[in-house]
């Protein structure tokens, strides 16, 4: 009887649940198929954990040339006069506001001259137009030694590189190694590590030659006026050619440039107040910055009396108290 029965329900039941209306069903649509305001809302939501984040660095250093500031924080860690404390408050040094000058026309500059020694023995002319004049002599520091100990080459081929050149001797000592520092075995500032210049040179008229040729000819700082070429040859001794082009470009109001270009060069002619000080106003921020977001404070002191060295050895600063050979 029971296997009637199920014989049955198969015959009749079945196939009429079988043959039953069959309801369509879409398939799920994609973000493309939503409406405007829906992938608008599944985007925000998909961004909210994402909103505080940020791409960028804190400090505005090209990659790579990170190891010309660790150069500078190693040599003066390894500096025997050095009693600045483990953590030191950034010296705040004056600054001024830079205001972005219009490029023309061309401002009208006093001319100022000043007979006695100069690097070149020629008339220094302060303005920010000049190229390749003369210089006022290196003035005295506390800081640093007070000794010029260039070889006097660069003085008749370009008196503002040979004026920044005695600044770089009297900051870098000779050579050695010094313990943490990446660019290995240093020379007046040339690492022979190929992280940094990878080369040996064994003299400072080795040295004058490197740095002519491969940084003050090859960025073309040469190009820019006296007042400020010199600062900006510093600066990429510090940070690094890029990033201390991309600063000055930044500092003049203009688009970053990895290069000198003639726009650079036509700011620096129409900058209208002291671009020497500003400029390193400008620089003593960052370094100050890089002192407390890398090596919370320790190297504030070194970079501080750097910046003070800088201010007083400018192509166009005249000197309290001269140096002389």
């Amino acid at each position: 009887m029971n296997k009637v029965a199920i014989s049955l329900l198969c015959l009749f039941v079945v196939p009429k649940i079988a043959l039953a209306d069959v309801t369509p069903v879409g398939f799920p649509k994609t973000i493309a198929d939503v409406s405007f305001e829906d992938r608008v809302a599944v985007m925000a939501e998909g961004y909210q954990p994402f909103m505080d984040k940020s791409v960028y660095k804190s400090l505005d250093i090209a990659e790579g040339e990170e190891i010309y500031t660790d150069h500078m924080i190693a040599t003066i860690e390894d500096d025997p006069n050095n009693n600045t404390p483990p953590v030191v408050a950034p010296t705040p040094l004056p600054t001024t506001e830079v205001q972005p000058t219009p490029l023309n026309p061309l401002p009208t500059q006093p001319t100022v001259q000043y007979n006695t020694y100069t690097v070149n023995d020629g008339t220094v002319i302060e303005n920010n137009i000049v190229t390749d004049g003369a210089c006022y002599p290196p003035a005295k520091d506390t800081n640093f030694t007070n000794k010029i100990l260039t070889t006097g080459k660069y003085e008749r081929i370009s008196p503002a590189f040979e004026k920044a050149m005695i600044t770089v001797f009297r900051k870098e000592g000779g050579c050695g190694t010094i313990k943490n520092d990446p660019c290995g075995y240093t020379c007046y500032g040339i690492g022979s590590s190929p992280k940094c210049s990878g080369v040996v040179v064994k003299t400072r008229a080795e040295a004058e030659d490197f740095y002519y040729t491969r940084f003050w000819k090859k960025y073309n700082y040469g190009k820019l006026p006296d007042v400020i070429s010199g600062d900006i040859f510093l600066a990429s001794m510090a940070s690094g050619p890029v990033t201390a082009i991309r600063q000055f470009s930044t500092f003049l109001g203009l688009p970053k440039s990895n290069s000198i270009t003639p726009e650079m060069i036509s700011a620096v002619q129409n900058y209208n107040g002291d671009i020497h000080n500003r400029w390193l106003d400008k620089r003593n921020e960052f370094l100050q910055k890089v002192a407390r977001e890398r090596y919370h404070g320790s190297v504030s002191r070194g970079y501080t009396n750097a910046i003070i060295l800088k201010r007083k050895n400018g192509c166009h600063v005249r000197p309290v108290e001269v140096l002389t050979r």
